[in-house]
């Protein structure tokens, strides 16, 4: 293993002296990531879809909640935290298996990750609530898959019942952690048919959420391409929100949650009609001690070190960042 990490390291070290500085883009051995990782992904998919045909059900999860937030706005902080409590059944990771086996971009020419009610397929709720149930073995379903913000009507047709809970995250904070992630070839989602000809990135990578008109920016830069991710995502997740009742949607900022996450977690599980729980109430008193995918050790106000990055696009988060509840400066 030690020989393979250096091997790997000596390999982007080569590659990275190959571009222009400030440059990334994808090698060898990212790519035999993906490969891998993509073909046990539809080796699942294959087993779910057996036993969807085997024995499939008809009939949604029970009460399900979805977590509903910009990729890099502590969705998966907050899903860990909730996942401890004992009635709750969730998959590890995020939804892919259940959303892209019929929801995948690339169904659409490539518009992008929105999905309404129209979109879904003949025999795709069942083979969905099957592989819930399969997945996770019953209980109130929990899932966190940053994409469905953009996919609140397609949800709420598959799980009338749902409860949504909007995870807010500053503009300045969430941009400034999805610009890294794009640095690092973190959060990598599609393949695109075309390829990128960012100012920093040059590939067929796309890392997060695919918005619509990530076409119009493929030649700008990674900030262009964040901007676009977080107005689009809380965007169009709070017009859809909005057509909800109003029982069904939670709102929750990110830093309230870390200030103040016992409180915030019994709000939380109180709103669900859920019991107090041992597991979660341990986790929250200690929360600062579970970051979760950080691409770099988390400060106050990090987001400052990309300053001169946020400054050319704070006019294209401006109103979200308003419209969440937050103050936006006068200067960066």
């Amino acid at each position: 293993m030690t020989v393979l990490k250096r091997a790997k390291s000596a390999w982007r070290g080569l590659s990275t002296s190959r571009r222009p500085e400030g440059v990334v883009a994808d090698d060898f051995y990212l790519e035999a990531e993906i490969f891998v990782r993509r073909r046990l992904l539809h080796g699942q998919r294959a087993y779910l879809r057996a036993m969807t045909a085997i024995r499939g059900i008809e009939e949604p999860p029970k009460d399900p909640t979805f977590i509903i937030g910009c990729p890099r706005s502590g969705t998966t902080l907050l899903f860990r935290l909730l996942s401890r409590h004992e009635s709750l059944g969730s998959v590890r990771g995020e939804g892919h298996i259940f959303w892209n086996t019929y929801q995948h971009p690339r169904r659409y020419g490539w518009s992008s990750d929105r999905a309404t009610e129209a979109d879904i397929k003949p025999g795709e709720s069942r083979y969905i609530y099957s592989a819930i149930r399969e997945t996770t073995g019953g209980g109130h379903f929990l899932e966190k898959t940053p994409r469905n913000c953009l996919r609140i009507p397609y949800l709420n047709a598959l799980f009338p019942g749902a409860r949504y809970i909007l995870l807010k995250r500053s503009g300045l904070d969430t941009v400034s952690s999805l610009i890294e992630g794009w640095r690092v070839r973190h959060g990598i989602s599609y393949r695109l048919p075309e390829p990128l000809a960012l100012d920093e990135y040059q590939g067929n990578f796309w890392s997060y959420l695919l918005p619509p008109g990530w076409r119009d920016v493929t030649h700008t830069s990674i900030a262009e391409v964040a901007a676009l991710q977080y107005a689009s995502s809380y965007e169009t997740a709070l017009n859809d929100l909005a057509l909800l009742e109003q029982e069904r949607v939670i709102e929750l900022s990110f830093e309230d949650l870390l200030a103040e996450p016992v409180m915030h977690s019994e709000r939380l599980l109180d709103a669900l009609g859920l019991q107090p729980s041992p597991g979660v109430a341990a986790m929250a008193r200690n929360l600062g001690a579970h970051p979760v995918q950080t691409n770099s050790p988390p400060r106050p106000d990090k987001w400052r070190e990309r300053a001169s990055e946020i400054a050319p696009i704070l006019d294209r988060i401006a109103p979200t960042i308003e419209r969440l509840g937050y103050d936006v400066p006068v200067r960066l």
